[in-house]
């Protein structure tokens, strides 16, 4: 492809994504008053309702009559009946599912255990499995029109194959043809961070930016990119893999093999570690003697105890490191915390604790504006931004 062409093309996803977010934003809205807000030329905004028409991907009708003369303008609007999603949610313990409408609404839900998460083979069946049973709920019309897929490894960004899930003890491993035996429809398998990412972009707190960088601080840590609403992978696939980056070189190993990974600070498993450690010098803690977890930890910040605020203290310097090292690095609009780290019951004195260090540039953020359906939504998403900038 001529770099014309390809610039053309980047453009034109551009215009689309641009649009169709406004008609879902503001809906119903009219051509007319479409051009005026995005600055397109009417003819632009013709070609590109055109095609959503085509896809059945918003809906039109006239406005009420008025009394006024002349053509009453045509007023259009997000058609969440134009199709189905199906978003999967791979996680070692657990495999989440859900058909979605296409204004990202949930419409049924499973979830199963995970057997044997060591076993890619049995896994990848079992999410085969899962998708039927979503499938076996749908009428014909709405049709269904993709599989999303949210995966928690390192993959081809090409291929789709896994490459590394250390979690797991997973290596390579041919994921997404495993998942699209039997499929009949587009599958598409990401990183988890990313595909939550798009799942903002479209339907959480990302819906009025275009740039935005999702922070997920969970058993793991990673960043998802949007950047003027394309998915930013790099090269490798491994765009937003910041928790590896070295914040410590005499820290603890990394299960990555390195020292000192931004992981070893503020995943979950390590402050729960570095917590009982700190209470091994805090005997008289109120947290001596009771099950430890994030719950726990930050209740005992709030009232006052030394050593969860040693912790605490700890914790806020390394997650306004890693808030500060993707905001210097994607100059987004907008940052986006999730997972458990930020989610769980108490979170706010970290969130506290964090603003108070304050941020040497101007930046947005926000906790996630999905519910406990983020992992399923984000990867639905998946398959209505691949409707929206696909070639036509």
């Amino acid at each position: 492809m001529s770099s014309l062409r390809a610039d053309q093309v980047l453009l034109q996803r551009i215009n689309r994504i641009t649009v169709l977010r406004y008609i879902k934003r503001e809906e119903p809205i009219s051509r007319i008053d479409l051009s005026k807000r995005t600055g397109l030329s009417p003819s632009t905004i013709t070609n590109i309702t055109h095609y959503f028409l085509r896809k059945n991907l918003i809906s039109e009708r006239k406005s009420p009559a008025t009394g006024a003369k002349g053509r009453r303008p045509v007023w259009l609007s997000l058609n969440p009946d134009g199709g189905r999603l199906i978003g999967v949610e791979i996680r070692k313990e657990v495999l989440r599912g859900a058909v979605t409408d296409l204004s990202g609404k949930v419409l049924s839900y499973k979830e199963r255990n995970v057997q044997d998460p060591g076993d890619p083979q049995k896994l990848t069946a079992e999410a085969r499995d899962l998708v039927g049973s979503l499938r076996a709920k749908l009428k014909r019309r709405p049709r269904l029109l993709g599989i999303g897929v949210s995966f928690p490894g390192v993959l081809d960004p090409e291929t789709g194959d896994c490459l590394l899930w250390a979690d797991a003890g997973w290596g390579r491993f041919p994921l997404k043809e495993g998942l699209e035996e039997g499929a009949e429809v587009p599958v598409l398998v990401d990183k988890d961070s990313r595909a939550e990412a798009l799942g903002e972009f479209w339907f959480g707190a990302g819906q009025d930016v275009n740039d935005l960088v999702f922070l997920k601080l969970d058993s793991e840590v990673s960043a998802g990119v949007v950047s003027d609403g394309r998915l930013y992978r790099g090269s490798k696939g491994l765009a937003g893999e910041i928790g590896h980056i070295t914040v410590d070189p005499k820290g603890k190993r990394c299960r990555c093999g390195k020292l000192g990974c931004l992981e070893t600070k503020v995943s979950v498993p390590a402050v729960l570690e570095r917590a009982r450690e700190v209470l091994k010098e805090h005997p008289g803690s109120s947290l001596a003697g009771q099950e430890l977890s994030l719950r726990s930890l930050y209740r005992a910040a709030g009232e006052g105890d030394e050593a969860a605020g040693k912790v605490l203290e700890e914790l806020a310097y390394f997650v306004r490191m890693a808030l500060e090292t993707v905001a210097y690095t994607y100059d987004s609009e907008l940052v986006v915390l999730a997972g458990e780290m930020v989610e769980a019951e108490g979170a706010e004195v970290l969130l506290e604790k964090v603003k108070l260090g304050g941020f040497p540039l101007e930046v947005r953020i926000e906790t996630s504006k999905l519910d406990e359906h983020r992992g399923v939504v984000g990867a639905a998403s998946m398959v209505l931004h691949r409707l929206v900038v696909e070639e036509d």
